[in-house]
């Protein structure tokens, strides 16, 4: 029974980072976010070692919280916070998922 629900638990994980990267491709994230490379922002992988937890990334998606990452390109990135507020708490975390999947 244990395999089976850590098995669950692990595809649902998998389903999150999916749908976080199908949200990161159609938000155009990828245009300034590149995977293991900083270009007008920084990279995936910076991201996810800055941030500890999903709830913690997507306190900052929400506008609620300080940059920890380059906080100097903050406003660059302020127009795209103000796209994500459309996105549901799950589309967050789902998106937030995808980014800590660079760790």
């Amino acid at each position: 029974m244990r395999k089976v629900l850590a098995i669950a638990l692990a595809s649902a994980g998998f389903a999150l980072a999916a749908d976080g990267k199908a949200i990161f491709q159609q938000k155009g994230c990828a245009s300034c976010h590149q995977p293991n490379v900083d270009t007008v922002g920084p990279s995936l992988k910076k991201i996810a070692q800055a941030y500890e937890s999903v709830e913690q990334l997507v306190k900052y998606l929400k506008g609620e919280a300080q940059p920890i990452v380059d906080p100097a390109k903050a406003n660059i990135m302020n127009a795209q916070l103000a796209q994500l507020k459309g996105l549901s708490e799950e589309e967050l975390k789902a998106l937030a998922e995808y980014i800590l999947s660079f760790k």
